[in-house]
């Protein structure tokens, strides 16, 4: 099998992966760090139930030398899968909400009235707290936020919190999720509580 065919086999097995056990199985072939990207990627442009977190556990967990590339690679193409959800937003959100499940549309419509909210703010609450990335990209777009600002934050807040995951794979193995979810729940808290007092300072 051709690789572009065995990438998009494992594109179908991704929708089945869930946990670190399933997730190696994909990671594990030879185009595993493009179907890492890929997830990533995915992850952010659509909203759909796709979880990068066990993906970058399992490849680190088969391959730890390489950890730093894991997390950058996952990084960038979940930044660039940002990039793809603003401009899509951008140029055709009344189509992109018709087609979501009210329970998305509810979320999104919720972040948008926050409008007190910066660029930079909105798009760090996305990219670290259990807020939807991509619904936070919509709102960024629909609010007409800079781009420039948005992609900046998308680094640093993807960033920040892939790098907590990786850290967890490398340092605790097979119980990295209970970890990573621990820490970047602290981290939600702390950058929630930011937003808050910068709200305050503004009034």
């Amino acid at each position: 099998m051709s690789i572009a065919g065995e990438i998009e086999t494992e594109i179908e097995e991704v929708l089945e992966a869930s946990t670190v056990e399933k997730a190696s199985a994909v990671v594990r072939s030879r185009s595993g760090i493009t179907i890492l990207g890929i997830v990533s990627f995915l992850e952010s442009a659509l909203p759909i139930p796709i979880l990068t977190d066990p993906f970058l556990i399992a490849a680190i967990l088969l391959d730890r030398v390489h950890v730093k590339r894991y997390v950058i690679v996952t990084t960038v193409t979940s930044a660039l899968g940002g990039v793809a959800a603003y401009y899509m937003a951008y140029y055709f959100i009344d189509i992109l909400l018709g087609l979501m499940p009210l329970s998305t549309v509810e979320e999104f419509q919720t972040i948008v009235s926050g409008t007190e909210i910066s660029t930079m703010m909105l798009t760090l609450v996305g990219a670290v707290t259990p807020v939807p990335y991509t619904a936070s990209a919509w709102a960024v777009a629909v609010l007409q936020g800079s781009i420039a600002v948005f992609i900046v934050g998308s680094l640093l807040g993807r960033g920040f919190r892939y790098v907590i995951v990786g850290y967890c794979a490398y340092k605790f193995g097979p119980l990295a999720i209970s970890y990573a979810k621990k820490y970047i729940g602290i981290a939600s808290v702390a950058v929630l509580l930011l937003i808050i007092l910068y709200a305050l300072l503004k009034l």
